[in-house]
């Protein structure tokens, strides 16, 4: 069979298509409605006489079309979308241009391959996030409602507003008739806010519980049913890391290095890769503060704080040492022991 290689510069309506045969010649540029029916076409249409390498970037749609072009035989391989433009930088693009960059990086064996996460780690990334935006929604739509109070002079002398005594408050304020009919317009919206995200969060919790790896990262402090199926979502494989620094490296936590002349300078952190790994490990980071029952690393976090650094830099130090736990934990396939301080360790 004869290699092809393929590239997809793929688009919400259109897409552009680039095939180059194993010595680099054009055998066929086109663009096609982005449509199920039009890509298994133009894939129809290579032949079956021709071993098919397609290459996309993990934009737009992606997840269908690569599992969709998959069943047709076709071999995928995600691109990294800032590491191809970094090699392939052009002052004329266009989509004709990019996939004719892609086919060509991938035909000559240079492609920056993105993680194509299984089926199974998209579905968790799609519960964990679909949480994750009701919950700023529904962030907005109380500081609506607090907005309301505000504009009316009003305010609640007790901490939980929409508790239950909260909200027997709301309902018996004296508002004008378009303050009131605001404030039950949100406080609906909330209602129905808070049954969507129940909803999302007991499959979260029969997703975690089915799962080992889940299970076991509920065994390190701070670490609940939302934050270990997000950081699973994100990281997929644990094994696709050789150690723990790619980890802190693939979720931002690393300080940016400039060495120059004999000097070197270490800065902020880079926070490239997962922001949504970097937010779960700073938002734990910040919760070992308050727990309860459990040392966690306040410990490690208070030591931090007393050796003159300051709040945000002893967060990051945390969130990166409570990732090297989550990556012995997944690694070893053991749960975490809580032991004394300095001797903090898995079994």
């Amino acid at each position: 069979m004869n290699n092809i290689f393929v590239g997809m510069d793929l688009h919400k309506k259109t897409s552009s298509f680039c095939v180059l045969d194993k010595e680099g010649k054009v055998l066929l540029e086109k663009t096609i409605r982005t449509d199920p029916e039009e890509v298994r076409k133009f894939i129809k249409s290579l032949g079956k006489q021709n071993k098919i390498n397609l290459v996309m970037e993990p934009l737009s749609q992606w997840y269908f079309y690569a599992d969709f072009i998959e069943a047709q035989g076709v071999e995928i391989t995600l691109a990294h979308p800032l590491k191809v433009k970094a090699i392939a930088f052009a002052k004329v693009k266009t989509d004709k241009i990019d996939a004719h960059v892609l086919a060509n990086l991938l035909r000559c064996n240079l492609i920056p391959k993105a993680y194509f996460a299984p089926k199974y780690v998209r579905e968790w990334k799609e519960l964990s996030r679909a949480r994750m935006s009701l919950i700023e929604i529904q962030t907005q739509v109380k500081n609506k409602i607090h907005a309301i109070l505000f504009r009316n002079g009003l305010n609640y002398s007790r901490t939980a507003l929409f508790g239950k005594s909260g909200r027997a408050w709301l309902n018996k304020l004296d508002l004008d008739p378009v303050f009131r009919l605001n404030l039950e317009s949100n406080l609906n919206t909330l209602d129905s806010l808070k049954k969507q995200i129940a909803i999302l969060e007991k499959e979260i919790k029969k997703t975690v519980d089915n799962n080992k790896e889940m299970s076991l990262l509920r065994t390190i402090p701070g670490i609940d049913y939302i934050t270990s199926i997000t950081i699973m979502s994100e990281i997929g494989d644990i094994h696709r890391f050789p150690n723990e620094k790619k980890l802190h490296s693939y979720a931002g936590l690393v300080p940016v290095v400039r060495s120059s002349g004999g000097n070197t300078k270490r800065g902020h952190i880079s926070k490239e890769g997962s922001k949504f790994l970097r937010y779960i490990m700073v938002q734990t980071a910040q919760h070992q503060r308050i727990l309860k029952n459990k040392v966690g690393l306040k410990w490690y976090l208070d030591r931090l704080c007393l050796n003159n650094k300051n709040s945000k830099t002893a967060i990051v130090a945390t969130a990166r040492k409570l990732l090297t736990i989550v990556f012995k934990v997944l690694s070893e396939g053991r749960p975490f022991e809580e032991r004394l301080p300095k001797t903090i360790s898995i079994i």
